[in-house]
Order: C-alpha cells, then structure tokens, then sequence
C-alpha cells in the first residue's frame, strides 16, 4: 500500500478514535475493519501518545544517536559494547569485576561472557530504597492485599538461605520449585540462587507424572511446594501431587499449617517457615562465575523428554537489559505478570523489576475481574500477559477501565490475534502500546519485540531485541523478501543465549547443520517460529505464524507433538494418533487437533475426545484442551515411516478456509 494511502488510513483512524471517547467496542472494531484491510499495517498507537521519556532514548542521547534504527544496528554490531553498558545501566554488583565483557568463538557454545567475573546476582536484586514496595500480592480467595519491602523481602532471602544450608543444602543442589507464584515462591527462588543452589522451576499444573520426570532428570534432593491454592474458585490441591511423585524431601509452604506432613513418616521433611528459625548471622552469598548455572527450567523438545535448559548466572542480565529497553521499565514502576512460577516470565519478572527498581504486583488466582481491580488498586504501570487471557477479558466484556494506571502493556507466550489485542488497548482507551513479545526459556528473554519509539500496531511486532539478531530464512534457506514467510534463525551472540542442557547434546539441538550465510560469519542457531514481514515506512512490521517444527504452543506452553501421541496411544481403541496445531487465518492461539487411526470401528467420537482429554490431563497438563479429533484409515508417512504431519496439516487448513 502506498504511503500516502496509508497516511489517509491513519489519520481517518486518529480521528475516530480520539472524537468518539464513548463509543462502544464493536463500533470500534466495524470503523477498525472499514478503514484497514487485512493487508494493512493497522497503526492504532504512536510515540508521541507516550507519557514519559524512555530508557532507550536516553541510551541513544548518551550514545549521539538519533533515531531508533540506527541505536538498534549500533546494538546489533557492538554486541560487547552493548552488553558493557547494560552491566553499567543495571549498576550490576560484582565481587570481582570481569577483564573483559566478550570473549568471541567460532563455537558459539564456547563463547566467554564477563571473563574472570564473580558475583551474585541476587544483591544486584536489592539496590532499592529499603522502605521500597518490592512485592504486592493478593489470592483470589482473599480480600487482603499483602506488601513486603526490599529489606524485608531481603531479610526473608537471607534466612531462607541460611536455613537451607543448616538442613544440609550444598552449593549446586538442585532443588525444585513446584509451587504457586507468591512471596514465598519468589524469596525461595532468590534463596537458592544466593547461597549458591540451582533453583529448578516446575509448573504446579504439571501433573504428577510429569514432576516425577522432572525430579529424576535433574536428581533433584528436594522439592519447595504449597499444600493448596485456589483457582477460580477452586482449590486446587499441590502437595497431593508432590506426595505421589515421591521427592527425596519435601519443604512445604502450608497456607493452614497442617499436618499434612506426618503422612510421610520421615524426619526430612519440614516447613518453609521453619528455615527462618536458623538466621542467627549474617548469610554470606556465594558467588559465581557468569558461567556458573543458577535456575534449571523446561522446555519441551521433539522427544518425550522435556529439555532442561541452563539459565547462568549472566542469564539475569537478559531479563532486566530487556525489561529496560522494551517494556521500558523505570524506577518504581508496578509491574505484573499473568504467569506462573514454573514458566520462564516468571524469574524474568523478578529480575526485569528488581534490577530496575520497580515493584512486582503478584495475583494468585484466575485472572478474572478481579485480577483487573487488583492491577487498578495497586496502580500496575506496567502490564504484562498472554493472548488466552486477553481473549478471557473480550469475552467477559470488561469494558474500558477506570482510572487504569498501565502505560506499557507486553504479551507473550503464544501468537495474539489482531482483534483481541484492538480490544486490550481499547480497555485503556489506546493510551498504552502493547509490547509482543516473542523468545523462550533458552533465550532468558526475548528476541523479537516492540519498541516504544516505533508506531504500534496490534498483534505486530516492529523490533528484533536489541543486542541480538534473527534472519528469516524461506524453505531453500535464502533470506526472505519483503512480504515472504520464513523460518526466524538467531544470529549469536547475546547475553542469555543458551550454551549448555543438562540432558541433551547442545550443540546437535541448536546448531548442527544450520544454514550457512555468506554475509553472516557467525554460526545460526534454530529455534523454529514463523514469521512474515512487511516493510512501511522504513520499519520492518514482523507477523507471527506459529511453529514451524513438530512442536506446538498451547496457551503459551510449549509441548511436542510426540509427547501428546505418546500420551493419546496408550488408549485402547487407538491404533495410532498425529497431533498438529492450527491457527485461525488471522492469526492467534494455536488449537490441537488430533488425527486418529482406529484399532476398530468408534461409535462416539465424543466419547473418545472425553477420555482423550482425560488422559492428557492426568499425564500432561490441564490447561491442554484437544479441539477436536479427526478419524483416518490410516496416516501419511515419508519413506523412512515418520508421520507427515506437514501434510494432514495442509489438508485439514485447506478444508477450513
């Protein structure tokens, strides 16, 4: 479309917009489609909407850069330069400095980053004021909304950690957290981090199955939990689980200080509370190499076995570098998350807020009409979320909210659709831009994003993250043209980038027989999202499509086809399933769709999806729901036997459109 066009569009827009402040949404979203097509940038939001100077301008007026693009390629070729001055920004605390910021490889896995440096990254948690709010929480059953400062919040870390070491926790233990995000969660978390443990990060929706995988896979020699929760009025129970999975030792959370504990007849186990009982001096911290592992988290590949990536002791300084420069995260900011303490948004919530001096608002529960309240009485500045949330919110017709503080929002965890994310800005009457953000466990944040600067339009992103850089490679792996769809290939190196797994060759999963480029000397590294990408106006506007291997995103888990057939097989009348995920043609959350070959003939499909879904929620997780299932004499397979899932994708998005 040409720019004039568009420039007609965009001022058409404007001026619906801002002169009909009391218009309903859906004579919002008809004037949205009347004025925009599906081929248009829809450009609802712009910089000079925002309220406050962002980080990353004054990054650029410390650097005598002038526009956005040119401070993003100075990132993108002074990969050292760059991360030395996030270091500086962050007022990262070491207790020996590095020699140098980057010590390059031709191995991207051998790659040194802050060279001869020892530090801890927990104390670089706390250089806030002390009376400062660190942390606000609320649960869903609970009217009360509770507040720790960073010194108290500091004091609890420092006895949790010294009460670890009297039980007899070492340096490099590795201890599961499997437990509901709340104050307790985050300061076990920093705990094991600050006396020198490896936090390993389990979702509490997993089920006991899973855990158990977990548990064996890292030798874990102690699981954190809680004895229940409640979710949507239900009281969801954890500690259940943990029992069945058998961990070496339990250290409980209890909400109703129970006896819950006696069932195991041991010694070991004990409370949370009763590690404070040990703070009789100061605890010393330990501190580590940025190479050194801090946390232990998941992902699931294309195997039954989930990978367990490595997040180092530099992975932190991803999280708040991006926090400052994308979600523009200022000193005292409120900042939330609709994410739990298994998934990777949740330690980058805690180190994107606290190594910027903001505060976490933290809501356990559904993120109901109640979570919107608990964001509008804390003043949550900063919002993030996921588009299933959101799509909650437009269904419930929440409405514009009153007296909403948000001036950034940010989503992640799964493709968002274009109407959902109009309907998240309209709440806030377009006042704020919504940030997407897209990148994963392995990245320690994000490697494709929004910017602030740039015109924001929904379910767009407009900025690869700065410090990195992807190409995008089309099915002969030849860089794509404008408007083309391709493969995203990160360009090494960056802070955060994965370097080891604990149980898997990382080299082979990341890096072995990627394409070669002529103009980029270092090695790729897969990661297998989707992306189309459109250039206006100078800036390139990137779309999502989902994945491009055999895995899938389902509510902003990530989960392979071969662990939901795994699962499905076992049921009796099924000969053999092929698990694929579809999008809507504009875009959005994945759904799972399930191909089924019969041992005989079914009677009730609707009988079958029932125990289908049943299995997968005792064996997976419940919050996989199979949209439907599709009966076959058989499955396509290539001459080496392996399901042609490529193909029953192609025919089942062919019918649909």
């Amino acid at each position: 479309m040409d720019s004039e066009n568009h420039t007609t569009k965009a001022s058409k827009w404007n001026q619906f917009s801002q002169n009909n402040p009391n218009t309903d949404f859906q004579t919002i979203l008809e004037n949205f489609h009347t004025i925009y097509t599906e081929t248009d940038i829809p450009l609802v939001w712009h910089p000079d909407q925002y309220p406050v100077q962002a980080n990353v301008l004054k990054w650029m007026n410390d650097l005598n850069i002038s526009d956005y693009a040119t401070f993003y390629q100075w990132s993108y070729e002074n990969r050292g330069l760059f991360w030395g001055k996030a270091i500086s920004e962050l007022n990262i605390s070491f207790n020996q400095s590095y020699t140098s910021v980057l010590t390059n490889s031709e191995n991207p896995d051998d790659i040194i980053w802050l060279k001869d440096a020892l530090f801890n990254i927990v104390e670089s948690c706390f250089l806030s004021e002390a009376d400062q709010t660190a942390i606000i929480f609320k649960s869903e059953n609970n009217s009360e909304i509770k507040s720790i400062s960073y010194a108290e919040l500091f004091l609890l870390v420092k006895q949790y950690a010294n009460g670890l070491r009297s039980e007899n926790i070492k340096r490099k233990d590795r201890i599961i957290l499997y437990m509901p995000f709340s104050i307790e969660a985050v300061a076990s978390y920093l705990a094991l981090i600050y006396m020198g443990a490896e936090a390993v990060l389990v979702a509490d929706s997993f089920s006991s199955v899973e855990l158990k995988k977990r548990i064996d896979i890292v030798k874990a020699s102690a699981v954190i939990t809680s004895d229940y929760y409640w979710y949507s009025d239900k009281k969801i129970s954890v500690l259940a689980k943990v029992l069945e999975a058998v961990p070496d030792r339990i250290i409980l959370h209890s909400n109703a200080f129970s006896n819950a504990l006696s069932i195991r007849n041991n010694d070991r186990d004990l409370l949370l509370s009763d590690l404070k009982k040990e703070f009789s001096k100061e605890s010393i911290p330990h501190y580590h190499s940025a190479q050194d592992t801090i946390s232990v988290l998941f992902s699931s590949g294309t195997t039954k076995e989930p990978k367990a990536i490595l997040w180092t002791a530099a992975t932190p300084i991803k999280c708040g570098t991006d926090g400052l420069l994308l979600q523009d995260i200022h000193e005292k900011d409120i900042v939330t998350w609709t994410s739990g303490m298994g998934w990777m948004m949740a330690p980058w919530l805690i180190f994107a807020t606290f190594l910027n001096k903001g505060t976490i608002a933290l809501y356990s529960g559904a993120t109901t009409k109640d979570f919107i309240d608990f964001t509008v009485n804390t003043k949550v500045t900063v919002l993030g979320t996921i588009p299933s949330v959101v799509k909650l919110w437009r269904a419930q017709q929440f409405g514009k909210i009153k007296n909403w503080n948000v001036r950034v929002f940010s989503s992640t965890g799964e493709p968002s659709e274009k109407d959902d994310y109009l309907y998240l800005m309209y709440m806030n009457q377009f006042k704020a831009p919504v940030i997407e953000y897209c990148g994963g466990t392995e990245i320690g944040g994000g490697y494709i994003s929004n910017s602030v600067l740039l015109p924001n339009a929904p379910s767009y992103f407009n900025t690869p993250a700065p410090g990195g850089g992807f190409v995008l490679l089309d099915s002969k792996k030849e860089i794509c043209k404008e408007g083309e769809s391709g493969e995203v290939f990160i360009i090494p190196p960056s802070i955060g980038l994965s370097q080891h797994l604990l149980n898997k060759n990382h080299y082979e999963e990341y890096y072995e027989e990627t394409p070669t480029l002529p103009n980029i000397p270092a090695t790729l590294r897969k990661h297998g999202d989707g992306f189309a990408f459109f250039l206006y106006q100078g800036i390139r506007y990137y779309k999502s499509l989902g994945r491009t291997d055999d895995s899938m995103n389902l509510g902003g888990i990530k989960v392979s086809s071969v662990e939901i057939e795994y699962v499905i097989n076992q049921h009796p009348k099924i000969r053999e399933c092929a698990a694929i995920s579809v999008q809507d043609k504009n875009g959005g959350p994945e759904k799972l769709i399930v191909f089924i070959q019969p041992v005989s003939t079914i009677v009730s499909t609707t009988d079958l999806l029932k125990d289908i879904q049943k299995l997968i929620q005792q064996q997976l997780n419940p919050l996989f729901r199979v949209s439907e299932i599709i009966l076959k004499e058989s499955l396509p397979r290539t001459a080496s036997n392996k399901i042609m899932r490529k193909d029953l994708k192609k025919e089942y998005t062919e019918k649909l459109y």
